[in-house]
């Protein structure tokens, strides 16, 4: 299903309530109250409004039925169901919900609703207020009404829905990214090339290419029947573990979780945390302010 500006009706995404005040939660109430949509942030704790429009509740409000709830809270599928029923209970299928889950099937999160042809995935990415495309996931049973709703609340936000007709673990990105992640572990794990090493090769070669010419029509440009041949030669000898890889997940039992411990590919100083996340999305913002300027 295409859902046109044409064809968009504004109207359907004016209220939206997120379950769920952590860093992901916070990025998409801010990115729908700038878009001038009445927002409400639900959360169990006493967490401050992202922005000034947003409203905090620790309920789902009953006096202001929303057109859209995004469940945006831990990646655990019985604390994602509670929120899914309380949402149910509250509101008896008016809304749409849309869980936020980066990995998690989505046909199994709706495994018991009372209304699944309103539930589908809407995945925003870190940081969700800065990324220009999100992604619209329709579950076996959504409803094309409720894909509307998301595809609606996406494009009045300013960002582009990338929709996926089916469900399928991971979705696109992820799918993409967890690919090419793979390898890489495969890569350190064998020694054969270092973190650091990969990290450049991504940096430098990798991602500039495919700012220009993504994935596919590079192949095109280059021609077909050497990608074909490369293909032939180089699939077979891929890291096809079909599990995931032990270097990261040792590394996690180990504690060694990344910037917040002060260990994870890299070694990370004290006070790494607050200032170099923060670096870093002021030069994604520039670079997409770049490539919104030369496309």
């Amino acid at each position: 299903m295409t859902i046109t500006d044409q064809q968009l009706d504004t109207a359907l995404c004016r209220r939206v309530l997120v379950a769920g005040g952590g860093v992901m939660g916070q990025g998409i109430a801010r990115l729908m109250a700038g878009a001038n949509m009445a927002v409400t942030l639900m959360d169990t704790r006493d967490i401050i409004a992202p922005h000034p429009a947003v409203h905090v509740v620790r309920q789902p409000p009953l006096d202001n039925v929303p057109d859209l709830v995004i469940e945006a809270v831990f990646e655990d599928r019985a604390v994602k169901r509670s929120v899914y029923e309380q949402i149910e209970v509250a509101y008896k299928g008016a809304p749409v919900v849309a869980t936020n889950t980066s990995g998690l099937p989505l046909d199994e999160l709706a495994e018991g609703l009372r209304f699944p042809g309103r539930f589908l995935a809407m995945h925003f990415f870190m940081p969700a207020d800065l990324f220009p495309m999100i992604e619209v996931v329709r579950g076996s049973r959504t409803e094309d009404a409720a894909v509307a709703v998301a595809v609606c609340a996406v494009k009045k936000s300013g960002r582009e829905p990338v929709l996926l007709e089916r469900p399928i673990n991971g979705y696109l990105i992820n799918r993409l990214q967890h690919s090419i992640l793979h390898e890489a572990y495969h890569l350190i794990e064998d020694g054969i090339a270092s973190a650091e090493m990969i990290d450049k090769v991504a940096k430098r070669l990798l991602g500039p290419r495919m700012c220009i010419t993504g994935l596919l029509e590079q192949k095109d440009i280059a021609g077909l029947e050497m990608h074909a041949q490369a293909q032939r030669s180089i699939v077979p000898t891929l890291s096809h573990t079909g599990v995931p890889t032990a270097l990261l997940q040792d590394m996690v039992a180990r504690g060694d979780v990344g910037i917040r411990s002060g260990k994870g590919f890299y070694q990370w100083q004290a006070g790494d945390a607050d200032t170099v996340p923060v670096a870093a999305n002021e030069r994604l913002k520039r670079l997409l302010r770049f490539l919104d300027d030369n496309q």
